[in-house]
């Protein structure tokens, strides 16, 4: 039985690993593919028209997102805990903002050169309406913002978990509005992070952060999807 109904795939190969990882995380969400459900890279391979490669690559992206998990057996689909997907998110936005802070005191002039390049390209995205970009340029301001701070085990911690919850955070974009309102908030953050502020950097990015978990918790129990959220660990 088909995973789920797909195009053939025929696109270079980051792209192609994006469309499996993408493909496989809305089946996953939608519960088309159930908990429990084994995943092989054989049979992504095959279902997709796919080699081996990008079907492995695309499982240990899920498997780092911990949307399946592997075990003795292989590869299967988790179970989802809003609670624990809440928990993730709040432990998120803690490592963020106090790395956020540190950075703000720490960025260098190239560095704050890039996020403002990456602030532009945000509002012409907002502008015409680009949302697929506008995630990904969200993503980006967000480790910058991060990186800045020269703590490694910092960025580690962060970028451990926000693999685990990246794959919601788009959600919050598609209400009405919220483009808009986001790339406020983020210029908001950046003007304080130019600044030096490094408090205001702190307060901003966790009132920015929390309340969009808010949204996103909202909107998985609205629709009523699998997406009762993160996996349980083991």
């Amino acid at each position: 039985m088909p995973l789920i109904e797909k195009p053939r795939l025929i696109v270079h190969r980051e792209t192609l690993v994006d469309r499996l990882v993408h493909l496989l995380q809305e089946s996953i969400l939608s519960a088309r593919l159930k908990p429990k459900t084994r995943l092989s890279e054989a049979q992504v391979a095959k279902e997709f028209g796919v080699s081996r490669a990008p079907a492995r690559e695309a499982l240990q992206r899920l498997e780092e997102m911990n949307l399946i998990r592997k075990n003795h057996l292989g590869r299967e689909v988790v179970e989802f805990s809003l609670d624990e997907f809440s928990q993730i998110y709040e432990l998120k936005n803690v490592v963020e903002a106090f790395g956020a802070m540190q950075g703000a005191l720490k960025a260098k002039e190239e560095e704050m050169t890039k996020i403002q390049s990456v602030l532009r390209r945000m509002e012409q995205c907002v502008a015409s309406g680009d949302l697929t970009h506008l995630r990904y340029l969200n993503y980006e301001f967000h480790d910058l913002l991060v990186s800045c701070c020269e703590n490694k085990k910092l960025i580690e911690t962060y970028q451990s978990l926000v693999k685990q919850i990246r794959w919601a955070t788009s959600l919050s974009l598609e209400l009405p509005a919220r483009p808009e309102e986001s790339f406020r908030e983020h210029r908001e953050v950046f003007e304080a992070f130019q600044r030096q502020d490094a408090e205001s950097v702190r307060v901003l990015l966790e009132a920015h952060s929390h309340a969009n978990m808010n949204r996103i918790l909202s909107q998985m129990e609205v629709k009523g999807e699998t997406p009762r959220a993160v996996p349980h660990q083991e």
